[in-house]
């Protein structure tokens, strides 16, 4: 017998029919029941169900011969049998012990928060000892990149090259990576898929710089509507479940008992409109926007707690202890609630007062600290980067590189998402919570000019580029001085790690592998930051006025970012401005050598043709291996001949 257990919409039911189908080919004779109709542990009850689902899955002449096959040959699947009328744990005992004396194999589904444990304290438990428990995952990076390739196959009529194939794959991956935000959305096949039909669609423009609150809307609006709401009330209980989401914040705690749901439903229906109470919980569980944890109640998934405390709280902006709440929560983003709530907020509102409240907690990260330029501020570190190993392109394939990516991802993804669940009690932040800040406030500011930015001036979108980019740069700046302050610190750290594993023995080859390291380590850093402010304004709507924030600051730093923002795509290779900056990079060898990564991460993230190869070859010297170089000639000998 094998339990499985997943969240809602994890694809326990799917996973059902796919067992049919493929039992069902091997000789094996599946029926398929729901728990909802399994009501008693007597044989008649019993018998009764399994004779209706027979009758309804192979027809009303098969029961007798059913009934007759033995055991062995045949296959139980019970589809949320958590929903069975039996709640007792001994009473759900006893019925699998019945179900089971009757099929050799049985598959069992339940719901995420189901007690196995409680199960298996009674006596017929020990009917149930062979039982094994599975839980369904949800999608992690690899399989999230797999279900996008197989999406963008189907129906392919051979029009779309590779290049294009490889670019809609990486527009797809990079919104559903923040969609699936993790602890907020879960990373389900359903909600997956409702995401690609929503990039296909008419909504197709919603998604195209990531505006992913019309997402979250559209799963609560058609969940409201699957579930009975008319088109005409999806106001009303929009505004009700914000106002509720709100209740839940003010009472400080993630579940809410029945009267204290009441009493919330009272002073709604006194202060806004008349809800009749039992109905409306109804619609709300009906549309798994709450559900039942005991005798209590609470958001069945973050995301929907959070997009609709997002709403209650941009209806309310002239609230002065919303200001307030909101302005505690910017200053203290590194902390999980506060950064969704101003995540969620950012998709509603675009109100001066949300954007300055957000700038100026970026304002305050690093603030000892100017921006690095690239512009000769750089000496302090030069002897670092100068023990560097060589850069140069293996030839791997953008397909191999992103799977092996994926892979890698899969592997150090530990499920959390770097967030606090506290404030820290120092006025100070400590250097884990400046970073955590800087990462989620420009994710969330680049949301809000991706999402708002026809709505925004173009003189304030501007100043908030600025910042945006500034951000980052500070970063690199704090940790460029504390390398210039302790220049062989690192060094020493890594060759004593390197000594105490006794894998190198000779002192100066350690030293040697221990700069490498650290060359290596600012390299990758600095590269990481100036990404982090490249993707965050990576949005065409917002091309032009990148354009006017680098004319303004003319900076090499501020080039580089914008240069990224190009590299970082599938768009052309920009053979111009790269050919201009390889020049401009000459008097600093630190931005030469992030010039280069970024020229390298374009070749492996996307398809390059080959005349593009050989320019980046003959004109920045990018090392594109002698192999690739040897090919490339021997194709062109063949094609002259």
């Amino acid at each position: 017998m094998l339990f499985r257990s997943g969240e809602e919409k994890a694809g326990c039911t799917s996973l059902l029919f796919e067992l049919y189908r493929q039992y069902h080919g091997r000789g094996f004779v599946p029926i398929l029941i729901s728990g909802k109709t399994l009501r008693r542990t007597t044989d008649a009850e019993i018998n009764s169900a399994i004779k209706h689902a027979v009758e309804i899955q192979y027809g009303k002449n098969y029961v007798e011969a059913f009934f007759q096959l033995p055991a062995t040959q045949k296959l139980l699947l019970i589809d949320d049998f958590d929903e069975s009328s039996m709640k007792a744990g001994n009473a759900r005992a006893d019925l699998l012990s019945a179900l089971k004396k009757r099929f050799g194999h049985m598959v069992v589904t339940t719901g995420a928060l189901f007690e196995i444990r409680e199960m298996l304290d009674g006596d017929a438990s020990r009917q149930l000892l062979a039982l094994q428990h599975y839980q369904l995952q949800p999608f992690g990076y690899q399989r999230r990149s797999q279900l996008i390739e197989r999406w963008f196959s189907l129906g392919a009529d051979g029009t779309v090259d590779e290049a294009t194939f490889i670019a809609q794959c990486d527009q797809a991956e990079r919104l559903m990576d923040v969609v699936m935000a993790k602890t907020v959305v879960p990373s389900h096949p359903l909600y997956l898929v409702t995401l690609l039909q929503s990039m296909e669609t008419g909504r197709s423009g919603d998604f195209k710089e990531s505006a992913l609150g019309y997402y979250y809307q559209y799963l609560l609006t058609e969940a409201f509507q699957l579930s009975g709401v008319k088109p005409e009330k999806l106001t009303e209980i929009f505004q009700y479940a914000a106002h509720l989401a709100w209740e839940f914040h003010l009472h400080r705690k993630s579940e809410l008992t029945k009267d204290e749901l009441r009493e919330f439903n009272d002073r709604f229906s006194k202060h806004w409109v008349t809800v009749d109470f039992s109905p409306r919980l109804e619609v709300l569980l009906a549309a798994r926007v709450l559900c039942r944890v005991g005798e209590d109640y609470k958001f069945r998934y973050p995301y929907i707690y959070y997009y609709l405390k997002g709403q209650y709280l941009s209806q309310n902006l002239s609230d002065l202890d919303v200001r307030t709440y909101i302005g505690h929560c910017t200053q203290h983003l590194y902390v999980r609630d506060h950064a969704n709530t101003v995540l969620f907020l950012a998709h509603h509102s675009n109100d001066e007062f949300v954007l300055n409240s957000i700038a100026k907690s970026l304002h305050g990260l690093f603030r000892g600290h100017a921006p690095v330029t690239f512009d000769g501020d750089t000496a302090g570190i030069k002897r670092l980067i100068e023990d560097a190993p060589r850069l140069a392109y293996s030839g791997e394939s953008p397909v191999e590189h992103r799977r092996r990516r994926n892979e890698l991802q899969d592997e150090l993804d530990d499920g959390h998402d770097g967030l606090s669940e506290m404030e820290e009690s120092t006025p100070e932040l400590s250097l884990i919570a400046q970073m955590t800040m800087l990462f989620k406030t420009t994710e969330i500011l680049g949301q809000v000019l991706k999402n708002q930015y026809a709505k925004i001036p173009r003189a304030r979108k501007v100043d908030l580029l600025e910042d945006l980019f500034n951000g980052p740069l500070r970063a690199i700046r704090d940790f460029y001085s504390y390398l210039e302050k302790n220049p062989e610190a690192l060094v020493a750290e890594i060759d004593a790690a390197l000594l105490r594993k006794g894998k190198v023995d000779r002192e100066e080859v350690r030293k040697a592998i221990a700069r490498r390291v650290v060359a290596s380590l600012v390299q990758i850093i600095s590269f990481g930051f100036v990404l982090r402010a490249a993707q965050s304004a990576n949005s065409e709507s917002l091309s032009e006025d990148v354009r006017e924030v680098v004319r303004k600051n003319p900076t090499l730093a501020f080039k580089l970012i914008e240069l990224n923002i190009v590299l970082d795509s599938p768009k052309a290779i920009p053979r111009q401005k790269l050919k201009q900056m390889h020049k401009d990079v000459d008097k600093d060898p630190v931005a030469a050598r992030l010039l280069r990564i970024m020229v390298l991460n374009r070749l492996y993230m996307f398809k390059t043709t080959e005349q593009d190869m050989q320019w980046l070859n003959g004109e920045l010297k990018i090392d594109l291996g002698i192999q690739h170089a040897i090919t490339y000639q021997e194709k062109s000998r063949r094609l002259v001949k």
